[in-house]
Protein backbone atom coordinates (compact mmCIF):
# COMPACT_ATOMS: atom_id res chain seq x y z
CA UNK A 1 0.00 0.00 0.00
CA UNK A 2 1.64 3.13 -1.19
CA UNK A 3 1.61 5.71 1.95
CA UNK A 4 0.99 9.23 1.25
CA UNK A 5 3.11 12.40 1.99
CA UNK A 6 1.50 14.28 5.12
CA UNK A 7 2.83 17.80 6.44
CA UNK A 8 1.94 17.88 10.01
CA UNK A 9 2.42 20.31 12.38
CA UNK A 10 1.03 21.95 15.95
CA UNK A 11 -2.10 23.14 15.79
CA UNK A 12 -6.22 22.96 15.20
CA UNK A 13 -9.08 24.66 13.74
CA UNK A 14 -12.60 23.94 14.26
CA UNK A 15 -14.31 23.24 11.47
CA UNK A 16 -17.95 22.18 10.99
CA UNK A 17 -19.88 20.15 8.57
CA UNK A 18 -22.20 21.96 6.13
CA UNK A 19 -24.71 20.65 3.86
CA UNK A 20 -26.04 21.73 0.25
CA UNK A 21 -29.55 21.60 -1.33
CA UNK A 22 -29.23 20.92 -4.73
CA UNK A 23 -31.69 20.63 -8.01
CA UNK A 24 -32.81 16.70 -8.10
CA UNK A 25 -30.65 15.48 -11.52
CA UNK A 26 -31.05 12.90 -13.57
CA UNK A 27 -30.54 9.23 -11.86
CA UNK A 28 -27.25 8.29 -13.17
CA UNK A 29 -24.69 5.31 -12.45
CA UNK A 30 -23.14 5.54 -9.08
CA UNK A 31 -19.68 6.13 -8.99
CA UNK A 32 -17.37 3.60 -7.07
CA UNK A 33 -16.92 4.54 -3.49
CA UNK A 34 -12.98 5.13 -2.78
CA UNK A 35 -11.22 2.14 -0.66
CA UNK A 36 -8.78 5.38 0.49
CA UNK A 37 -8.91 5.91 4.39
CA UNK A 38 -6.83 8.54 6.77
CA UNK A 39 -6.11 7.54 9.72
CA UNK A 40 -4.19 9.12 12.76
CA UNK A 41 -4.00 10.12 16.12
CA UNK A 42 -4.51 13.88 18.21
CA UNK A 43 -2.75 14.87 21.16
CA UNK A 44 -2.53 17.68 23.70
CA UNK A 45 0.57 19.54 23.09
CA UNK A 46 0.03 20.82 27.42
CA UNK A 47 0.23 17.23 28.72
CA UNK A 48 1.07 14.69 26.00
CA UNK A 49 -2.00 12.46 26.25
CA UNK A 50 -4.61 11.62 23.82
CA UNK A 51 -7.49 13.91 22.86
CA UNK A 52 -10.51 12.28 23.15
CA UNK A 53 -13.73 12.87 21.34
CA UNK A 54 -12.35 15.78 19.87
CA UNK A 55 -13.59 16.08 16.14
CA UNK A 56 -11.01 16.00 12.77
CA UNK A 57 -11.92 17.01 9.57
CA UNK A 58 -10.49 16.87 6.03
CA UNK A 59 -11.13 20.06 4.43
CA UNK A 60 -10.38 19.64 0.68
CA UNK A 61 -7.44 22.46 -0.12
CA UNK A 62 -9.37 24.39 -3.10
CA UNK A 63 -7.38 25.48 -6.24
CA UNK A 64 -8.15 28.64 -8.22
CA UNK A 65 -9.16 26.40 -11.28
CA UNK A 66 -11.64 24.42 -9.22
CA UNK A 67 -15.32 25.41 -9.47
CA UNK A 68 -17.60 25.26 -6.20
CA UNK A 69 -19.11 21.59 -7.08
CA UNK A 70 -15.50 20.31 -7.49
CA UNK A 71 -13.96 21.41 -3.73
CA UNK A 72 -14.59 18.19 -2.15
CA UNK A 73 -18.02 17.59 -2.48
CA UNK A 74 -19.10 20.38 0.10
CA UNK A 75 -18.68 23.69 -1.89
CA UNK A 76 -15.77 26.03 -1.57
CA UNK A 77 -13.28 24.82 0.96
CA UNK A 78 -15.37 21.42 1.22
CA UNK A 79 -14.12 18.62 3.00
CA UNK A 80 -13.49 15.14 2.80
CA UNK A 81 -14.62 13.86 5.50
CA UNK A 82 -14.97 14.01 9.33
CA UNK A 83 -14.40 11.64 12.43
CA UNK A 84 -14.44 11.57 16.27
CA UNK A 85 -11.59 10.61 18.15
CA UNK A 86 -11.50 7.74 20.66
CA UNK A 87 -10.83 6.86 24.17
CA UNK A 88 -6.96 6.79 22.93
CA UNK A 89 -7.23 9.77 20.59
CA UNK A 90 -6.97 7.90 17.39
CA UNK A 91 -9.19 7.91 14.75
CA UNK A 92 -10.03 6.68 11.16
CA UNK A 93 -12.00 8.64 8.04
CA UNK A 94 -13.21 6.12 5.50
CA UNK A 95 -14.20 6.46 1.96
CA UNK A 96 -12.07 9.57 1.20
CA UNK A 97 -12.55 10.78 -2.56
CA UNK A 98 -8.63 10.81 -4.21
CA UNK A 99 -7.36 15.03 -3.57
CA UNK A 100 -5.11 16.99 -1.31
CA UNK A 101 -7.19 18.04 1.89
CA UNK A 102 -6.00 19.73 5.08
CA UNK A 103 -6.22 17.42 8.27
CA UNK A 104 -7.53 19.47 11.36
CA UNK A 105 -8.61 19.13 14.70
CA UNK A 106 -9.98 21.08 17.49
CA UNK A 107 -10.99 21.01 21.07
CA UNK A 108 -12.28 23.49 24.18
CA UNK A 109 -9.18 25.76 24.99
CA UNK A 110 -7.07 24.91 22.36
CA UNK A 111 -5.55 27.36 19.81
CA UNK A 112 -7.36 26.99 16.44
CA UNK A 113 -5.65 26.55 12.99
CA UNK A 114 -7.18 30.02 11.90
CA UNK A 115 -5.80 31.64 14.69
CA UNK A 116 -2.45 30.43 14.72
CA UNK A 117 -2.31 31.37 11.11
CA UNK A 118 -3.67 34.45 11.30
CA UNK A 119 -1.20 35.18 14.35
CA UNK A 120 1.70 34.57 11.30
CA UNK A 121 0.04 36.59 9.09
CA UNK A 122 -0.27 39.36 11.43
CA UNK A 123 3.44 38.93 12.00
CA UNK A 124 4.25 39.25 8.58
CA UNK A 125 4.63 35.80 7.42
CA UNK A 126 4.54 35.07 3.67
CA UNK A 127 1.89 32.49 2.00
CA UNK A 128 4.47 30.02 1.20
CA UNK A 129 5.47 30.27 4.92
CA UNK A 130 1.81 29.80 5.84
CA UNK A 131 1.17 26.82 3.70
CA UNK A 132 3.93 24.85 4.69
CA UNK A 133 2.56 25.21 8.11
CA UNK A 134 -0.67 23.86 7.32
CA UNK A 135 -1.18 20.03 8.39
CA UNK A 136 -1.67 17.95 4.85
CA UNK A 137 -2.26 14.60 3.13
CA UNK A 138 -2.72 13.62 -0.62
CA UNK A 139 -5.06 11.01 -0.96
CA UNK A 140 -4.41 9.00 -4.09
CA UNK A 141 -6.86 6.78 -5.66
CA UNK A 142 -6.40 3.42 -3.35
CA UNK A 143 -3.76 3.44 0.20
CA UNK A 144 -3.85 4.57 3.66
CA UNK A 145 -2.01 7.33 5.36
CA UNK A 146 -1.55 8.50 8.95
CA UNK A 147 -0.81 11.72 10.67
CA UNK A 148 -0.67 12.87 14.50
CA UNK A 149 -1.54 16.47 14.66
CA UNK A 150 -0.54 18.32 18.17
CA UNK A 151 -2.97 20.86 19.70
CA UNK A 152 -1.54 24.08 21.32
CA UNK A 153 -2.70 25.11 24.74
CA UNK A 154 -4.46 28.84 24.27
CA UNK A 155 -4.29 31.33 27.01
CA UNK A 156 -7.34 32.35 28.74
CA UNK A 157 -8.91 35.77 29.98
CA UNK A 158 -11.27 35.21 32.54
CA UNK A 159 -12.95 38.19 35.06
CA UNK A 160 -16.16 39.81 36.12
CA UNK A 161 -18.70 42.89 34.72
CA UNK A 162 -20.66 45.18 36.79
CA UNK A 163 -22.93 47.63 36.56
CA UNK A 164 -22.50 51.44 37.94
CA UNK A 165 -24.71 50.65 40.71
CA UNK A 166 -22.41 47.81 41.67
CA UNK A 167 -25.05 44.42 40.49
CA UNK A 168 -23.73 41.78 37.77
CA UNK A 169 -23.59 42.97 34.19
CA UNK A 170 -25.32 39.10 33.03
CA UNK A 171 -25.72 38.16 29.41
CA UNK A 172 -23.34 40.17 28.16
CA UNK A 173 -20.81 39.66 25.07
CA UNK A 174 -17.23 39.89 25.71
CA UNK A 175 -14.74 39.38 23.02
CA UNK A 176 -11.13 39.81 22.75
CA UNK A 177 -10.27 41.79 19.96
CA UNK A 178 -6.57 42.57 18.22
CA UNK A 179 -5.91 46.39 19.08
CA UNK A 180 -5.31 46.84 15.03
CA UNK A 181 -7.14 45.12 12.34
CA UNK A 182 -6.10 41.82 11.10
CA UNK A 183 -4.19 40.95 8.11
CA UNK A 184 -6.15 39.36 5.54
CA UNK A 185 -5.62 35.82 4.94
CA UNK A 186 -3.89 34.87 1.56
CA UNK A 187 -5.82 32.66 -1.11
CA UNK A 188 -6.63 29.74 -0.38
CA UNK A 189 -6.18 29.98 3.50
CA UNK A 190 -9.13 31.99 3.58
CA UNK A 191 -11.20 29.55 2.57
CA UNK A 192 -10.82 27.62 5.72
CA UNK A 193 -13.87 28.50 8.15
CA UNK A 194 -13.81 30.73 10.82
CA UNK A 195 -15.02 29.80 13.68
CA UNK A 196 -14.25 32.41 16.85
CA UNK A 197 -13.05 31.40 20.17
CA UNK A 198 -12.74 34.70 21.55
CA UNK A 199 -16.13 35.42 22.47
CA UNK A 200 -18.10 34.63 26.05
CA UNK A 201 -21.57 35.35 27.73
CA UNK A 202 -21.18 36.95 31.42
CA UNK A 203 -23.17 34.25 33.64
CA UNK A 204 -25.82 35.32 36.73
CA UNK A 205 -23.06 36.70 38.19
CA UNK A 206 -21.46 38.26 35.54
CA UNK A 207 -18.58 36.50 34.94
CA UNK A 208 -17.03 35.51 32.00
CA UNK A 209 -14.43 33.17 30.53
CA UNK A 210 -12.48 33.97 26.87
CA UNK A 211 -10.53 30.78 26.10
CA UNK A 212 -8.27 29.27 23.28
CA UNK A 213 -6.26 32.41 22.74
CA UNK A 214 -2.86 32.98 20.66
CA UNK A 215 -0.05 34.57 22.40
CA UNK A 216 -0.60 38.19 21.46
CA UNK A 217 -2.19 41.52 22.40
CA UNK A 218 -6.25 42.03 23.11
CA UNK A 219 -8.26 44.47 24.36
CA UNK A 220 -11.75 43.56 25.89
CA UNK A 221 -14.33 44.38 24.30
CA UNK A 222 -18.18 44.32 25.98
CA UNK A 223 -21.06 44.21 23.42
CA UNK A 224 -24.21 45.82 24.46
CA UNK A 225 -27.32 44.97 22.23
CA UNK A 226 -30.51 47.44 23.58
CA UNK A 227 -33.84 47.53 22.45
CA UNK A 228 -35.66 50.61 21.32
CA UNK A 229 -39.52 51.61 20.79
CA UNK A 230 -39.58 51.63 16.78
CA UNK A 231 -42.65 52.43 14.83
CA UNK A 232 -45.00 49.82 15.72
CA UNK A 233 -43.09 48.25 17.70
CA UNK A 234 -39.46 46.88 18.86
CA UNK A 235 -35.92 46.92 16.91
CA UNK A 236 -32.39 46.63 17.87
CA UNK A 237 -30.44 50.04 18.58
CA UNK A 238 -26.74 51.16 18.24
CA UNK A 239 -24.65 48.74 19.32
CA UNK A 240 -22.61 49.74 22.30
CA UNK A 241 -19.31 49.07 22.51
CA UNK A 242 -17.27 49.57 25.95
CA UNK A 243 -13.45 48.97 25.96
CA UNK A 244 -11.62 47.98 29.28
CA UNK A 245 -10.85 49.63 31.63
CA UNK A 246 -13.90 51.20 30.94
CA UNK A 247 -13.99 53.71 28.04
CA UNK A 248 -15.81 53.76 24.17
CA UNK A 249 -13.13 54.06 21.93
CA UNK A 250 -11.22 51.29 21.07
CA UNK A 251 -8.46 53.84 20.86
CA UNK A 252 -7.86 54.45 24.13
CA UNK A 253 -8.70 51.08 25.45
CA UNK A 254 -5.80 49.56 27.34
CA UNK A 255 -4.34 45.95 25.53
CA UNK A 256 -3.92 42.77 27.44
CA UNK A 257 -0.48 41.02 26.07
CA UNK A 258 -1.11 37.14 27.00
CA UNK A 259 1.30 33.90 26.13
CA UNK A 260 -0.02 30.64 24.63
CA UNK A 261 -0.92 28.98 28.10
CA UNK A 262 -1.40 31.75 30.46
CA UNK A 263 -4.43 32.41 33.01
CA UNK A 264 -5.45 35.52 33.70
CA UNK A 265 -8.75 35.36 35.92
CA UNK A 266 -8.20 38.94 37.48
CA UNK A 267 -10.05 41.08 34.79
CA UNK A 268 -12.45 43.65 36.46
CA UNK A 269 -14.93 46.20 34.46
CA UNK A 270 -17.42 48.79 35.51
CA UNK A 271 -20.32 49.76 32.86
CA UNK A 272 -20.74 53.22 33.26
CA UNK A 273 -23.65 53.97 30.67
CA UNK A 274 -24.60 56.94 32.49
CA UNK A 275 -21.50 58.86 31.04
CA UNK A 276 -23.48 58.23 27.91
CA UNK A 277 -25.60 60.80 26.20
CA UNK A 278 -28.89 61.37 23.52
CA UNK A 279 -28.93 63.96 20.67
CA UNK A 280 -32.08 64.67 19.93
CA UNK A 281 -34.51 67.16 17.30
CA UNK A 282 -36.65 67.90 14.11
CA UNK A 283 -36.05 67.47 10.72
CA UNK A 284 -38.24 69.66 8.38
CA UNK A 285 -37.85 71.09 4.89
CA UNK A 286 -39.42 74.49 5.24
CA UNK A 287 -37.69 75.81 2.72
CA UNK A 288 -38.84 73.82 0.20
CA UNK A 289 -42.68 72.99 2.17
CA UNK A 290 -42.48 69.75 2.25
CA UNK A 291 -42.43 67.80 5.99
CA UNK A 292 -40.38 64.98 6.16
CA UNK A 293 -42.02 62.12 7.33
CA UNK A 294 -39.28 59.36 7.26
CA UNK A 295 -35.12 59.10 7.03
CA UNK A 296 -32.45 58.44 9.22
CA UNK A 297 -29.93 61.01 11.36
CA UNK A 298 -26.39 59.01 12.01
CA UNK A 299 -23.34 60.34 13.72
CA UNK A 300 -19.79 59.36 13.03
CA UNK A 301 -16.90 60.27 15.49
CA UNK A 302 -14.29 62.43 13.88
CA UNK A 303 -11.56 60.59 15.47
CA UNK A 304 -12.54 57.32 15.56
CA UNK A 305 -14.97 55.80 12.87
CA UNK A 306 -16.30 52.64 14.17
CA UNK A 307 -17.22 55.21 16.54
CA UNK A 308 -20.76 55.38 15.02
CA UNK A 309 -24.64 55.62 15.65
CA UNK A 310 -28.07 56.81 13.98
CA UNK A 311 -31.43 57.23 15.27
CA UNK A 312 -35.01 56.88 12.84
CA UNK A 313 -36.71 60.24 11.79
CA UNK A 314 -40.79 59.56 13.13
CA UNK A 315 -43.41 60.36 10.69
CA UNK A 316 -43.24 64.05 13.27
CA UNK A 317 -40.10 64.64 11.85
CA UNK A 318 -38.70 63.57 15.26
CA UNK A 319 -35.28 61.78 16.21
CA UNK A 320 -33.87 60.72 18.91
CA UNK A 321 -30.23 58.94 18.50
CA UNK A 322 -29.13 57.27 21.90
CA UNK A 323 -25.52 56.36 24.22
CA UNK A 324 -23.73 59.06 22.27
CA UNK A 325 -20.82 59.07 23.88
CA UNK A 326 -19.12 62.76 24.78
CA UNK A 327 -16.63 63.52 21.56
CA UNK A 328 -16.64 65.76 18.07
CA UNK A 329 -19.23 63.91 15.53
CA UNK A 330 -20.03 64.58 11.59
CA UNK A 331 -23.95 64.56 11.71
CA UNK A 332 -25.96 63.08 8.80
CA UNK A 333 -29.16 63.49 7.87
CA UNK A 334 -31.34 61.66 4.62
CA UNK A 335 -35.38 62.02 4.72
CA UNK A 336 -37.99 61.55 2.45
CA UNK A 337 -41.54 62.83 2.44
CA UNK A 338 -43.08 59.34 2.67
CA UNK A 339 -44.03 57.53 5.65
CA UNK A 340 -41.43 54.55 6.41
CA UNK A 341 -43.54 51.22 6.13
CA UNK A 342 -41.78 48.37 8.26
CA UNK A 343 -42.12 44.53 8.04
CA UNK A 344 -40.22 42.36 10.03
CA UNK A 345 -38.63 38.90 8.41
CA UNK A 346 -37.10 37.03 11.28
CA UNK A 347 -34.54 38.78 12.68
CA UNK A 348 -34.13 41.55 9.55
CA UNK A 349 -36.90 43.98 8.35
CA UNK A 350 -38.09 45.53 5.20
CA UNK A 351 -38.11 49.23 5.45
CA UNK A 352 -39.28 51.47 2.38
CA UNK A 353 -39.31 55.07 2.30
CA UNK A 354 -40.05 56.53 -1.62
CA UNK A 355 -40.79 59.94 -1.86
CA UNK A 356 -38.93 63.33 -2.55
CA UNK A 357 -35.81 63.17 -2.22
CA UNK A 358 -33.53 65.81 -0.39
CA UNK A 359 -30.12 67.41 -1.07
CA UNK A 360 -27.26 65.38 1.59
CA UNK A 361 -27.02 67.21 4.75
CA UNK A 362 -23.95 67.12 7.10
CA UNK A 363 -22.51 69.47 10.05
CA UNK A 364 -19.65 69.48 12.80
CA UNK A 365 -21.93 68.28 16.30
CA UNK A 366 -19.97 68.68 19.73
CA UNK A 367 -21.15 66.28 22.70
CA UNK A 368 -20.40 67.43 25.93
CA UNK A 369 -21.38 66.00 29.53
CA UNK A 370 -24.67 66.79 28.87
CA UNK A 371 -27.90 65.32 26.52
CA UNK A 372 -28.09 67.23 23.02
CA UNK A 373 -31.62 68.65 22.64
CA UNK A 374 -33.46 70.74 20.52
CA UNK A 375 -31.50 70.44 17.47
CA UNK A 376 -33.08 71.74 14.56
CA UNK A 377 -32.19 69.95 10.48
CA UNK A 378 -33.65 71.89 7.77
CA UNK A 379 -32.74 69.42 4.22
CA UNK A 380 -33.71 70.87 0.99
CA UNK A 381 -35.14 69.07 -2.03
CA UNK A 382 -33.12 68.39 -4.64
CA UNK A 383 -36.69 69.25 -7.06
Amino acid sequence: MQKWNVISRVGCVLLMGGCMLRAQAPMVAAAPASSASVTGMVVFGDTQRPARFVQVDLQAIPSASASNNDRGGRGFGGGGGFARTGLDGTFTISNVAPGDYWVLATAPGYVSERTLLQTGANAGATATDLMTQMPTVHVSASGSGSVTLTLVRGAALSGRLQWEDGSPATGVDVVADPPVTPVALPSPLNSLRAYSTTRAVTDDRGVFRLLGLASGDYVLEVQLHPTVQFGGGRGLANLIRVYAPGVFRKAEAKPITIKAGDERDDLRMVLNLSQLHTVSGHVNSAAAGFNVLSGRVSLVDTTDATVQMSGPINANGDFLISYVPAGTYTLSAQGSTQAMTIGFRGRGGNNTAVGTTFQPYTQTLSVGETDVTGMGINLLSTQ
